[in-house]
C-alpha cells in the first residue's frame, strides 16, 4: 500500500499498522518507539521528535525527507 496517499501521518501509521495485523503496543515496538510516542502520532497529537519521525518514515517505507515534505511542509504553494 501507498501510505502517501493518506491525508494526514497519522492514518498513514494506522494504515500500516492494520495491513501488518499489529496492536498499537507491537506496532510501536516495530517501529522502535515508545508506546506512548507511537500512540500520540498515530491519533496525530502534537508534532513527532525527529528520531522519531526518522523511525516511522523508515517504517513505512519512506525517506524521512519524504514524510516531512508530505505531511510537515506549511509551504501550500507549489514550486513553478
Amino acid at each position: 500500500m501507498d501510505y502517501k496517499e493518506k491525508e494526514t501521518l497519522g492514518q498513514a501509521v494506522k494504515a500500516w499498522r492494520a495491513d501488518h495485523h499489529y496492536r498499537m503496543g507491537d506496532a510501536a515496538n516495530v517501529a522502535k518507539i515508545p508506546y506512548a510516542s507511537f500512540q500520540r502520532i498515530e491519533y496525530d497529537q502534537g508534532t513527532p521528535r525527529i528520531k522519531n519521525l526518522a523511525l516511522i518514515a523508515r517504517t513505512l517505507g519512506m525517506s524521512t525527507d519524504e514524510v516531512i515534505m508530505r505531511w510537515f511542509n506549511d509551504d501550500k504553494q507549489k514550486d513553478q
